[in-house]
């Protein structure tokens, strides 16, 4: 296209209104979703506690569960050798 054959647009006040309501819609949105994550710390931090709180059990687990191998081992061994 040369300079004589470039199109002209041609921006009304009522065209750039109408994208000023879209953002403000899409700000309106915005503002909504992120209020709805506010709290989001808290949640957070009440989760880290809980996970905390509970953390022990599957070191105990794991320990009972080896010391009753090794019992079931040591007694197995006990009947064989004494049998």
């Amino acid at each position: 296209m040369t300079e004589h054959e470039q199109a002209h647009v041609k921006v009304t006040i009522n065209d750039l209104y109408k994208e000023q309501q879209e953002t403000n819609k899409l700000l309106i949105q915005l503002v909504a979703k992120v209020e709805g994550l506010s709290d989001l710390p808290a949640r957070v931090s009440t989760l880290e506690n809980k996970i905390a709180e509970i953390s022990w059990v599957p070191r105990i687990l794991w320990t009972a569960l080896s010391a009753g191998i090794i019992g079931f081992g040591t007694s197995l061994y006990s009947l064989i050798t004494k049998g």
